[in-house]
């Protein structure tokens, strides 16, 4: 069987912050990116946390961003993280995307999801045999403890993906080098150690390929990093699917669209702007998002540490002192990424890879058959112990 978990927001970095005896032990048993993964534009959970399951940039499998808007659907799209009971239309993640676990019961396994983000949705008419819905309120433990029951009950799955909020929700708070992340980074190893002795325990340890790893990683900001939109266009020209935000998805209102990228592209080239913004057409192909039909007419993106207001009165009262969301060049914005188990070598590393390459490593563990990705085995290959020769995914 092969389990993977995330744990939100965990900055490849973190490894050296503390001790982590259990973590460190299973970079000792198994392998790990000595550098991080480098993820996908929007650095953010939705799209990248879809792109794991996937092996899909956003353009391709159509989550772009933590918020949507999509023409051809009338139902307002609301992330779990807002409203935990809210249903979205399937069809927002339904899009072109066949995630890890539809492919492997395609194929025969039986799969579990614990509140892996986009799991609550019916893609290709599947959701994961077993699943437990996304809720704030379970504690980690108990995630942990119903994967165990799963992998070990009389029709076992054969696949398991665990979703953990942290250290991403205190690292928003109180900024990704406070203490209190650190503290946070010290239970996730804990939690690693219970997950551990709990397949110890179940005799499942020797027999299973874990993977662990993250979406994204975060960087400090401040109310004092903050753009002003109001300072260069007119709220009333233009729709944003959200007013506090790293990318900003402007909609301009019919007939607005020079009026509002003119003065914000004008505003871009002064010195010390802190943004860029392109129309849909010239969004860099190296983000891998600008083909895509809900990709909106004007995308602006902060620079590292900055944030864009739409309604200047947010700023009087502004929340966060850590966020993500940036280039993806950018190191801050890389996740770890650890993984041992009887298929993995022991005491390997590689410095980086591809977010989208972990789909096709997961098909491989699985022994099934990867559906169309743009993902690659190239690098990861090296991580098992038999290589698997010149094999690249299928591409799209």
């Amino acid at each position: 069987p092969l389990l993977v978990i995330s744990f939100d927001g965990f900055r490849w970095d973190y490894l050296t912050r503390a001790d982590l005896p259990n973590i460190e032990n299973i970079i000792k048993e198994g392998v790990h990116a000595t550098e991080g993964v480098k993820n996908v534009v929007d650095t953010s959970t939705l799209p990248n946390h879809w792109t794991l399951v996937t092996g899909l940039y956003p353009e391709s499998h159509g989550i772009i961003g933590n918020f949507l808007r999509d023409n051809g659907i009338d139902k307002k799209f609301i992330p779990k993280y807002i409203n935990a009971n809210y249903s979205n239309d399937p069809r927002y993640y339904d899009s072109g995307g066949e995630p890890i676990w539809v492919t492997n019961q395609f194929q025969g396994g039986r799969s579990g999801s614990v509140m892996w983000w986009g799991s609550e949705n019916a893609v290709k008419w599947s959701r994961p045999t077993l699943q437990m819905p996304y809720d704030d309120n379970v504690n980690f433990t108990t995630r942990v403890d119903v994967m165990i029951q799963w992998l070990s009950q009389e029709y076992p799955v054969n696949l398991g993906l665990i979703y953990f909020f942290e250290p991403d929700h205190i690292a928003h708070t109180t900024g990704p080098e406070s203490s209190n992340v650190t503290e946070a980074i010290k239970y996730t190893d804990v939690i690693v150690g219970y997950l551990l002795e709990r397949l110890k325990e179940k005799n499942l340890l020797d027999n299973i390929n874990i993977i662990i790893t993250s979406d994204h990683g975060m960087a400090t900001t401040s109310n004092e990093t903050l753009i002003y939109l109001d300072d260069f266009i007119n709220t009333e020209d233009y729709d944003i699917l959200t007013d506090d935000t790293v990318i900003a998805h402007i909609f301009p209102h019919e007939g607005k669209l020079n009026k509002i990228f003119d003065p914000l592209e004008k505003a871009s080239h002064q010195p010390n702007s802190h943004f860029t913004v392109y129309l849909a057409k010239d969004i860099p192909e190296r983000f891998h998002m600008k083909n895509n039909p809900r990709v909106p007419p004007i995308v602006a993106f902060a620079e590292l540490h900055y944030r864009f207001v739409a309604n200047a009165s947010r700023g009087d009262h502004f929340p966060l002192a850590g966020t993500h969301g940036y280039d993806n060049e950018e190191r801050d914005m890389r996740p770890f990424f650890i993984a041992m188990g009887p298929d993995f070598k022991k005491d390997f590393s590689v410095k980086s890879f591809n977010s989208v390459d972990v789909y096709p490593l997961m098909c491989q563990l699985l022994g099934i058959k990867a559906a169309p990705n743009n993902g690659s085995l190239t690098v990861v290959s090296q991580f098992l112990k038999d290589d698997v020769e010149n094999a690249t995914a299928i591409s799209t």
